[in-house]
This record gives structure tokens, C-alpha cells and sequence, in this order.
């Protein structure tokens, strides 16, 4: 029935919006606890990036997903703090991507 189509088209929109929420609150973290560095380091990498993934959950919320990344750069808590910057050397070499990272400004970048 159709009434089961909608309810799961609204927990899957509940799903993608609790992704995209934990993830810029996860590229928000200003502590320094390592696991929780670790998530702030893929969060930003995933929301900066073309990751396809990210670019698809905008789309189905109909968000463009500059306006995730341009709330991101604007957003103090979205960089490095003094503490954190020594401590993520460790967590990117860590990663298990094959992409390259590097920090300009504060900010985690990839190197293509």
C-alpha cells in the first residue's frame, strides 16, 4: 500500500538527515580525544570532497551541497584547533585511504 511507501520514504529521510547532521557536527568537534578527532578528520574529508555519497544524501533532502561545505568554512569549530593539529598528523597517516591529506590554514584538505 501506498501508506508504507511513505513511511519508508520518511525514515529514510530521517536516516540521511541524522548522516549529514552527525557528520558537520562531527567536523565541528573542538575537543581532543583521538576517536572523536578521527571522526572530525572523515567528516570534513567526506563534506569537502566530491564524494558522491555526500552530493547524493544533499540531493534526496533537495540541500545543494555547497551550501553544507560554505556553512563548514565559515564555521570557526570546523578547523583545527592549536591542541588538535599535532595530534592528527597521527590519525591521517592512519587512515586507510589512499588519498593524501594535507593542512593549510588550519583546515584538512585533499591533495589530488
Amino acid at each position: 500500500p501506498i501508506w508504507e511507501f511513505i513511511y519508508t520514504m520518511m525514515n529514510g529521510e530521517k536516516l540521511v538527515t541524522a548522516i549529514l547532521t552527525q557528520a558537520v557536527d562531527d567536523a565541528k568537534y573542538i575537543g581532543s580525544r583521538k576517536k572523536y578527532l578521527k571522526h572530525k578528520v572523515e567528516a570534513i574529508q567526506w563534506i569537502m570532497s566530491e564524494d558522491p555519497q555526500f552530493k547524493y544524501y544533499c540531493r534526496l533532502l533537495n540541500i545543494e551541497p555547497s551550501y553544507i561545505k560554505n556553512k563548514l568554512l565559515n564555521h570557526n569549530d570546523s578547523s583545527f584547533t592549536n591542541k588538535q593539529r599535532p595530534m592528527i598528523k597521527d590519525i591521517v597517516a592512519k587512515l586507510e585511504n589512499n588519498k593524501a591529506y594535507e593542512i593549510v590554514d588550519g583546515r584538512l584538505g585533499l591533495v589530488y
